[in-house]
């Protein structure tokens, strides 16, 4: 059953349309799942998109019940558009109206940290179909609160951090805000050899030398910054530090296959996307890893 309320108008005048013109945000009735929507209501206005809130229910009888919820959600939050769908695939269905025009999925992410599942199954079944970027919030992640915070992009030394740094600045762009360029690395290991300096368990070998070249590749008239997250512990502690409140979005790269398969065990990008306490655009690197 699906009931769907009027969409809402463009803005009037000049403005360019914008490249994203709806936020699908997934409830399942729970206050857990309703934590994207701060989220969801800051993007879509910054964006001039529309709200899309959307329940998939197991059985077509409990449908019903859904409706006067997911109404009132809708109410409260502006939405303009609300939909109540009986299927047995859920992840099938967000990014299905994610991928309809130019959408955007944002839905919250699993508060249960000791938990062997740290997304939850159902984000982790978008991420691992999604081929578009997914914007995952997770317990602590909420708008930003500075109109300056920048787009952080987290980049770890590989080939496909081109493709995140391209993604971030686009994001940069439509939320008019300056871009920053981060990256994590083990400070230099202690070497008795000074011809042979030990290679650092992560990160690039030259991280100043490796954001820079790399900010060298941003449009022209974008504000670029590079940040160096020296950190013996993890990566992880690195991310997390970097993107705190003063930053307004996450950037993070993400091989879509592995994304079950590491909801499941565990990795140091799912933990990254749950302690984060700004939202977390996650961006399909491609179909293995």
């Amino acid at each position: 059953m699906t009931s769907t309320a009027a969409p809402a108008a463009r803005p009037a005048g000049g403005v360019r349309p914008p490249a994203i013109d709806h936020v699908v945000v997934p409830l399942d009735g729970s206050p857990f799942a309703e934590r994207a929507l701060p989220v969801a209501r800051w993007i879509a206005g910054e964006l001039g998109a529309h709200l899309h809130l959307l329940e998939v229910v197991a059985q077509p009888a409990d449908s019903g019940p859904a409706l006067p919820t997911i109404d009132l959600r809708a109410r409260r939050n502006g939405a303009s558009r609300w939909q109540v769908t009986a299927d047995a695939d859920p992840a099938g269905v967000i990014v299905a109206a994610g991928a309809t025009g130019s959408g955007l999925v944002c839905l919250a992410t699993h508060g249960r940290d000791r938990s062997a599942a740290v997304l939850g199954s159902v984000a982790a079944g978008v991420l691992a179909r999604s081929l578009r970027p997914v914007l995952l919030v997770g317990p602590d992640g909420r708008p930003p609160a500075a109109g300056d915070a920048p787009v952080t992009a987290a980049l770890d030394g590989r080939a496909d951090d081109a493709t995140v740094v391209a993604t971030a600045a686009r994001w940069a762009a439509r939320l008019r805000r300056p871009l920053q360029l981060v990256t994590v690395a083990e400070p230099a290991p202690t070497s008795f050899r000074d011809e042979r300096p030990l290679p650092r368990a992560w990160g690039p070998r030259d991280p100043e030398g490796y954001l820079t070249a790399l900010a060298r590749q941003a449009p022209a008239g974008c504000e670029v910054a590079t940040r160096v997250e020296y950190e013996p512990i993890s990566v992880r502690h690195g991310l997390v530090r970097a993107a705190d409140r003063t930053t307004a979005l996450l950037v993070l790269g993400a091989h879509r296959r592995s994304w079950a398969l590491r909801a499941v065990h565990g990795c140091e990008a799912a933990r990254v996307v749950h302690d984060a306490e700004v939202p977390v655009l996650v961006v399909p690197l491609g179909t293995c890893g």
